[in-house]
């Protein structure tokens, strides 16, 4: 699974955030970061999950 690829940082805040539908707030508190810290370790996370997705994207683009 790609999301099991990612640093254990960025994995368990795409988790606290997607799947639990934390705020950013509560999502700062339990991995000890401040707000601004959340989402830049989001955005790196989500990046990352795109590139290693992509190929399986453009899989299913080809197929349609």
């Amino acid at each position: 699974m790609a999301i099991d690829a990612l640093p254990e940082t960025q994995r368990m805040a795409i988790v606290l955030r997607r799947y639990e539908e934390m705020p950013y707030e509560e999502i700062g508190e339990v991995l000890e970061l401040s707000v601004p810290a959340v989402k830049s370790v989001l955005f790196r996370a989500r990046a990352k999950l795109r590139e290693r997705l992509r190929r399986y994207l453009n899989c299913l683009d080809e197929v349609r």
